[in-house]
């Protein structure tokens, strides 16, 4: 099979999501399938498939057409570009165009792809007439649990808990709900607790403000590192580090840094914006509504439990490899793909 992955160009990828779609297109290279990455179609459709990841793209209704005139099946996984918070930024512009456009070349899709069960049932309001499949997305780097390791390269002390906040700086993501649960929580936090912002200044304003109310609420907070971007590899260590990753987002279609966190063994803090609120049940993790209230005794309950042991963390591990691993993955995206020709 010949799969053609159609993506944004590099200065629009974002990373966590860009390593999945790379992730997705090795792991169908190690079963014989034949990938090529925003390359032109072929002549002979024969064995072909096309998957365009994401959406708004000028180039994309085009390519589709020419899948359509060349009988080359394609599917469109939107990556969450059409969830309600995205909805709300620049939906005067967004409309109109979706429907003159967007909608148009999408409904003549053979699949429309979601990442979780709450992202298809929204996907199937709009496309009511087209096929709509759930597939999760898997690991991305083969990473395991290494807490003490991990915390020693990264000079944090052994007997303080550390929180970590692992994302783009965007109000999206909600780090001014956990700074302001934090603040209110003040007197109850452990006194050894350590908060780590990882992450690039995408809304600078935002980035500012955050940066503002943690400087006048120093007395009040944890001790609060701002790193600033990591990237690639050199993540992993705080993803393992860490005592609970945050993410308090106002809305993902997957969450890919949750299921990072988890493959390392690192509960996550995240919200009903997310599809884990159903899959980090049973003490895997805290989910909360995106809202400061609901984010505080969220964190109070972390705080309250006694530190997880290595093979609390052994347990996570496995239970996130065993249902995402891209090589039990795979497999459903190959049968998808050949299922369409």
């Amino acid at each position: 099979m010949n799969l053609h992955f159609f993506e944004p160009p590099d200065a629009q990828k974002i990373g966590g999501l860009d390593a999945a779609i790379t992730s997705l297109g090795v792991a169908m290279v190690q079963l014989g399938h034949a990938v090529a990455v925003n390359a032109g179609l072929p002549a002979n459709p024969a064995g072909t498939v096309a998957h365009f990841h994401g959406l708004w793209q000028r180039n994309f209704p085009a390519l589709a057409r020419e899948c359509r005139r060349r009988g080359i099946p394609y599917v469109v996984s939107p990556h969450g570009m059409l969830e309600p918070w995205a909805w709300r930024q620049k939906r005067w512009k967004k409309w109109p165009y979706f429907q003159l456009i967007e909608k148009r070349w999408i409904a003549g899709a053979a699949c429309v792809l979601a990442t979780a069960k709450p992202e298809a049932e929204r996907l199937a309001k709009f496309f009511p007439h087209n096929r709509i499949e759930s597939l999760p997305l898997g690991l991305t780097a083969d990473k395991r649990p290494d807490h003490a390791a991990a915390r020693a390269r990264l000079g944090w002390n052994a007997d303080e808990t550390t929180m970590l906040f692992l994302s783009r700086i965007h109000e999206k993501k909600g780090l001014g709900l956990l700074l302001t649960a934090l603040v209110e929580l003040h007197g109850t936090v452990p006194r050894a607790t350590r908060l780590v912002v990882v992450g690039p200044d995408e809304q600078p304003d935002y980035a500012a403000r955050c940066r503002d109310f943690i400087a006048q609420n120093a007395a009040r907070l944890p001790r609060t590192d701002w790193i600033g971007p990591v990237w690639g590899d050199a993540r992993w260590p705080y993803f393992q580090g860490a005592d609970l990753f945050c993410l308090p987002t106002h809305s993902e279609n997957f969450g890919l840094a949750v299921l990072e966190a988890c493959q390392v063994g690192t509960p996550a803090l995240t919200t009903t914006g997310t599809p884990w609120a159903e899959t980090l049940g049973g003490g895997r993790g805290f989910i909360a509504r995106p809202e400061v209230a609901s984010i505080r005794a969220q964190l109070a309950a972390f705080f309250a439990q006694s530190r997880r042991t290595e093979a609390d963390r052994a347990a996570l591990a496995e239970w996130a490899w065993d249902n995402f691993d891209w090589r039990k993955l795979a497999p459903r995206y190959a049968a998808l793909y050949s299922g369409l020709r």
